[in-house]
């Protein structure tokens, strides 16, 4: 369907594109699509995060929407001479077969009141082009809620990223670098320049574990936290801060010098520490009809070390069990779970 030749591409690019399993990693520059209608610039911004989401190669583009490298590669470059109209066909039905296997899959995830504080941080976020910052406990379901946000909300505006251990700003650049299809080799002042062409204010940067963000030293410059700042800044993007009650706390302890950062934060999120029996109630209820007092149990992992996490991984092996038996799972197969996994922890008091 390509009208061009390939003789058009520079030669670097060229052999990539024609790799067939090479990862698709274009960078996107979103003033080649200004004169574009809104409705192919969020088609298209939507196909090119996706791509990069799922580590795609073009071959898999190809067989997505029937095209051939050359013509996807123009799509995404937005130097493509053809019908845009077609080619928003053609992704628009790809998208609707990726929804279809979405509502296959088992879905692990129930929205609860926690979850509803974290997409309303992120709706608002992108709504108002500010920042949100989501403190809460570890294991708390922050992480799950995001991708979920993404999922249902994502037309190709949001990318997620997790704050890297170690690495400084060159890690911390080079994730986001590789999430938005820039080239991570670069300089980072170089990189900078190639991710700042990625935002606008159509879209949303979400970074998790935001915590590592931190300086080691309160007297270090918080560079990476400026970085975003300045993103924010020059793209008007919106901007999404995930991490524990610790990143709180020292924002707070060292006020003046994250005073920049504070100063645009428009809806903060802070999670409670205790999780209502209301909130435990639908994730268990995926798995079994619970007793009362199966609940009171669940709800009290759920306030533990581990909290939320522990409680899902609880109900999956519950599950295992009843499928290994090849019998519904049960409330006493959740107590059977439970007393398992603290046998295997070494505990000497067990649930039932």
């Amino acid at each position: 369907m390509s009208e061009t030749t390939s003789d058009q591409i520079d030669a670097s690019t060229k052999a990539e594109a024609y790799s067939a399993h090479s990862r698709i990693n274009i960078p996107l520059n979103l003033g080649n699509w200004k004169g574009l209608p809104a409705n192919v610039q969020q088609v298209l911004l939507w196909f090119h995060q996706h791509l990069l989401d799922e580590c795609m190669s073009w071959t898999d583009a190809q067989q997505a929407v029937g095209y051939d490298r050359s013509t996807i590669y123009r799509w995404l470059k937005g130097t493509y001479e053809g019908s845009w109209d077609k080619a928003v066909q053609a992704i628009t039905g790809y998208r609707k077969i990726i929804d279809r296997r979405g509502t296959i899959q088992q879905n692990e995830f129930v929205k609860n009141s926690i979850a509803e504080l974290i997409f309303g941080g992120l709706d608002y976020a992108l709504a108002n082009n500010s920042i949100t910052l989501i403190i809460g406990e570890s294991r708390m379901g922050k992480t799950v809620a995001k991708d979920i946000w993404r999922e249902s909300n994502n037309h190709g505006t949001s990318v997620s990223v997790i704050a890297p251990p170690y690495g400084g700003t060159k890690m911390f650049v080079r994730r986001i670098a590789d999430a938005v299809g820039v080239n991570k080799n670069a300089s980072v002042p170089q990189i900078y320049e190639g991710i700042a062409r990625s935002f606008n204010k159509n879209r949303i940067l979400i970074v998790d574990e935001a915590h590592r963000l931190l300086p080691g030293d309160r007297r270090s410059n918080p560079v990476n936290l400026e970085i975003l700042r300045d993103l924010h800044d020059s793209t008007k993007c919106a901007l999404a801060l995930i991490a524990t009650q610790r990143f709180d706390d020292e924002l707070k302890k060292s006020h003046y010098q994250y005073e920049q950062i504070l100063g645009r934060i428009g809806m903060p999120i802070r999670l409670p520490r205790n999780i209502k029996k209301a909130d435990v109630a639908p994730i268990v209820e995926q798995y079994v009809n619970p007793s009362a007092e199966l609940l009171e149990t669940c709800h009290k992992i759920a306030n533990e070390q581990g909290r939320l996490g522990i409680l899902v991984e609880t109900l999956k092996i519950a599950s295992r069990i009843a499928s290994k038996n090849k019998k519904q799972i049960a409330s006493d197969t959740v107590f059977q779970a439970i007393k398992l996994r603290r046998q295997m922890m070494g505990e000497t008091t067990y649930a039932k």
